[in-house]
């Protein structure tokens, strides 16, 4: 089955955990990676600066998909990005990641709406960083993977589950 595909390769960079409740729409996989990058002078204890990069990867499974669903996962996502975005000094970037698991064959509506959507959140002018929220179909009637501008940067890496 695709999800456990999807958990395989989460695992190589992600953490898999147990799905926050964000609306009424139930997620079926959650993955969160964390990663910090510092410079030092001397010592750990004089950091010239640090930068925080964070993903929370939201994976939901539709039998059948129409754009009310996608509108649903997109309130969702928007939920998950002021529940869980943290900004602070250090705070560089945080990205939202909904995927969209269609089984049966995908309305031209819903990838239109698909490759359309663009969410991005600026905190103080950028001086704590900011957040987008990238959105991905993984089509498994055409084997396709159909993403926004922002998910087009992971859309590799989804096409990895076809490779299997």
């Amino acid at each position: 089955m695709c999800l456990d595909n999807l958990k395989e390769l989460y695992q190589r960079y992600h953490d898999l955990k147990a799905p926050p409740y964000l609306s009424d729409l139930k997620m079926d996989l959650y993955a969160h990676f964390y990663q910090t990058n510092q410079k030092y002078f001397g010592s750990k204890k004089i950091t010239l600066w640090r930068l925080d990069n964070e993903e929370h990867c939201f994976t939901k499974y539709f039998e059948y998909i129409d754009i009310f669903c996608v509108n649903q996962m997109v309130e969702a996502l928007k939920i998950a990005l002021d529940r869980l975005v943290k900004p602070h000094p250090d705070h560089m970037k945080t990205v939202i990641t909904g995927v969209i698991v269609a089984n049966g064959k995908v309305p031209l509506e819903v990838i239109k709406a698909v490759k359309k959507f663009s969410y991005k959140k600026v905190f103080k002018l950028y001086l704590f960083g900011w957040a987008e929220i990238r959105l991905v179909l993984i089509d498994l009637s055409s084997r396709q993977v159909i993403c926004n501008a922002s998910g087009r940067e992971v859309q590799n890496f989804f096409e990895g589950l076809f490779n299997r």
